[in-house]
């Protein structure tokens, strides 16, 4: 079974900092995040929240590793993660801005989820969740035997493959918006049911826990003084099918 995300939290001080490490190579990212003791892999999937110190302005990101760097004095420990388009370098030429406000109510995950429509169901990913709902990305897909999703309809979900703080059975969901370019599917909570009160509480706790216990990584103080990005060499990109 395919593993949930890695879920990362890295913080600047500044953004000129922030906007230093994010390096655009035809048309992707890719960013170098220091670990204390290697964990990263190669082909990890990651969730990478970034943030700026003093404020609660965040910019959340799904990438995936792309390769690791392990130098013998440990100064230069982590992994080049690669994200595939280069949206939050262009946002941040229009400043502080460009970063959200952290949504208390909506939270960030990567979880793994069955969604059953009728007799038919069929795995997809978890993106966030809040009290009202939840977006899923690659329900939308056609399916042999199965009607296509759409709003107004209505779904079953229940977590896979997660770890005993998260409920297996989220309950009922009505469909509120679909939208076939990216795959994503918005669906809206059926909260007059008690047990998708309870386990839609219990998930966003668990969630909220897993972002507490993410590994951060902090800008060394040391690095971007005059300019000078103190990253390792970068790993030549797979090219794009």
């Amino acid at each position: 079974m395919e593993r949930h995300a890695n879920l990362l939290k890295v913080r600047f001080a500044d953004l000129s900092h922030l906007q230093g490490h994010l390096h655009v190579i035809e048309g992707r990212t890719l960013f170098f995040f220091r670990e204390v003791a290697p964990r990263l892999v190669g082909g990890d999937r990651v969730v990478v929240e970034f943030s700026l110190a003093n404020s609660e302005q965040v910019s959340t990101l799904r990438g995936s590793v792309l390769g690791r760097v392990d130098i013998n004095d440990g100064s230069q420990t982590g992994a080049w993660i690669e994200f595939p388009d280069a949206k939050l370098a262009k946002r941040l030429e229009r400043g502080r801005s460009a970063l959200a406000i952290r949504q208390h109510q909506r939270v960030v995950c990567d979880l793994m989820v069955e969604v059953r429509q009728g007799p038919h169901s069929f795995l997809a990913r978890l993106m966030d969740v809040s009290m009202g709902g939840a977006r899923i990305l690659g329900a939308t897909a056609p399916r042999i035997g199965a009607m296509p999703l759409r709003a107004g309809g209505a779904v079953t979900l229940k977590l896979s493959g997660t770890a005993p703080a998260f409920p297996t059975e989220l309950g009922r969901a009505d469909v509120v918006r679909t939208d076939e370019s990216t795959g994503e599917l918005a669906v809206r909570w059926v909260r007059s049911d008690p047990l998708v009160r309870a386990s839609s509480l219990k998930l966003i706790d668990a969630v909220r826990r897993s972002w507490a216990q993410a590994e951060e990584m902090m800008h060394p103080p040391s690095c971007c003084q005059k300019g000078q990005v103190l990253d390792p060499p970068m790993p030549a990109l797979r090219g794009r099918l």
